[in-house]
């Protein structure tokens, strides 16, 4: 045979493996549902949910979401399910996500077997789960949590007093190095002359204590023939003594190698004795110590409060930003802001007009688009770094979506122009990533304001804003920062 055909019927080969286990793995079927049947869940929202989200029985998939519609104000969801996963009458479906941003599933308890199947026309009883907006519901509460405890702590050690406590204890811990340095510097003569002393207690115990331990030896013999005479009962006693002159030339083997380590150089004593290099390095932890509480002044701790209006919408926005700079060419980014979020949402209705051929009422399917504010919660983490000294990236979550963007800044960063990407699942209702252009401009000490366009890429979301903040370092809880970062 020829290596050509070789060849080929190797290549052919494959293909056919290759179809069999694509085939396999995806359970194509040709002709209609094949080994599946359909059936349909009522919720009343399912926003998140796409079609084709798998349907999973504890963990495990067992059909997909085919179609998504809206019945009688509520969602009409038709599932696939596998003929070989039993559906029970007292099942049940609801909503769920893999992890707080992860994709939409629904997710199904089995039922009894005693109950019997449930019929394919009969609808799944649904139950209702917990969504983001309870979750961001449920953090803004957190938040005021937390500004009632900030306010606590302001109002305990805010002001000149608090002020003047908190440099009241750096300077009491720099004072404390500076007296530990200086009396380990004094009493090292101290301490080598202490060492010397017990190395020559060590050495007149090592050469006694082998004649002590041959007399308690020889003392034990004879009281043990004396005891076996008169008292065997103090055999025991007499023993423990025996014992304890063999402890005692274990102690003297230990002193002598203590003693010959110590010479050695070996251990923390004896690197202290031996090696000066060890007190220069205590003053160089002691140095690094004062150089550490000292860096908290270099750090800076920015504020930012916000507020807008937004056109398309008639809502505001309003946030709290906070900066924490170790340098001036890169910082770290929390913001938590209010914002009223577009929602797009399609309605269907049948109505009756008349046809204007026949002249006779007929029945009209009319869908309806609006567009809503659903004011929400937000939380943005984000990494910035400065290159060029004017251009500023950032990345990281932006209001709960991952996302970055680039700003360019002039004048002392009173001036900013910046344009953010964020949000790239893709929706019905959003198609296209969130865009964001934004400019601002500081035009009295920490006052600016600010305009610009929001979901520019969503022609039904898009909306434009103006408003304004005000922009400060925060001194004081900076301190704190320092201390608690010194702490750990």
């Amino acid at each position: 045979m020829k290596i050509e055909t070789k060849v080929g019927l190797f290549f052919v080969g494959t293909l056919v493996v290759l179809g069999i286990l694509i085939f396999n793995t995806g359970k194509f079927s040709f002709g209609g549902d094949g080994d599946s049947e359909r059936f349909v869940v009522y919720f009343d929202q399912v926003a998140g949910l796409a079609v084709q989200a798998p349907v999973r029985v504890a963990g495990v998939k067992v059909g997909e979401v085919k179609t998504i519609t809206l019945d009688h104000g509520r969602a009409k969801v038709v599932l696939k399910l596998d003929k070989a996963f039993p559906v029970y009458s007292d099942s049940q479906a609801s909503l769920s996500s893999i992890g707080i941003l992860g994709e939409k599933y629904i997710d199904i308890t089995q039922g009894h077997y005693e109950k019997g199947l449930l019929d394919p026309s009969v609808p799944i009883a649904s139950r209702g789960g917990v969504s983001l907006d309870d979750l961001m519901v449920t953090l803004a509460a957190i938040s005021r949590d937390i500004k009632g405890v900030t306010g606590a702590l302001n109002h305990s050690i805010g002001g000149e007093e608090g002020q003047a406590k908190l440099d009241e204890i750096v300077d009491n811990i720099r004072v404390l190095t500076g007296e530990f340095r200086t009396l380990s510097q004094e009493n090292h003569a101290a301490i080598n002359n202490t060492l010397a002393n017990a190395e020559v207690l060590t050495g007149d115990l090592r050469e006694r204590m082998p004649r002590l331990a041959q007399q308690f030896e020889d003392l034990g013999k004879h009281l043990d023939a004396l005891v076996q005479e008169t008292r065997p009962e103090l055999r025991g006693t007499m023993q423990d003594i025996h014992k304890l002159a063999g402890s005692f030339q274990e102690t003297s083997a230990n002193l002598k190698n203590i003693t010959a380590k110590l010479n050695n150089g070996e251990g923390t004593i004896g690197k202290l004795l031996n090696d000066d290099s060890t007190i220069k390095k205590i003053n160089t932890a002691v140095d690094s110590l004062n150089d550490m509480l000292g860096g908290v002044k270099s750090m800076d701790l920015r504020l930012d409060m916000n507020g807008a209006r937004w056109t398309s919408r008639g809502d505001s926005q309003v946030g709290l930003g906070i900066e924490l700079a170790p340098r001036h060419d890169y910082w770290y980014a929390l913001d938590l802001s209010s914002t009223p979020d577009g929602k797009i949402a399609d309605s269907t209705r049948t109505v009756q007009k008349i046809d204007p051929v026949t002249g006779l009422p007929v029945n009209v399917l009319e869908k309806t688009r609006t567009v809503t504010s659903d004011q929400a919660v937000t939380v943005s983490a984000q990494f910035a770094k400065r290159f060029a000294e004017n251009w500023v990236l950032t990345a990281g979550i932006v209001e709960g979506k991952g996302g970055g963007g680039i700003e360019w800044r002039s004048f002392e960063d009173r001036f900013r122009v910046g344009a953010m990407a964020y949000d790239f699942t893709k929706r019905d209702d959003k198609p296209n990533p969130r865009y964001r252009l934004t400019a601002s401009y500081q035009f009295w000490k920490n006052v600016y304001v600010k305009a610009g366009g929001q979901d520019l890429g969503n022609k039904e979301l898009r909306t434009f804003f103006i408003g304004g903040g005000i922009r400060w370092k925060d001194d004081d809880l900076k301190k704190l920062v320092g201390l608690a970062s010194s702490a750990k």
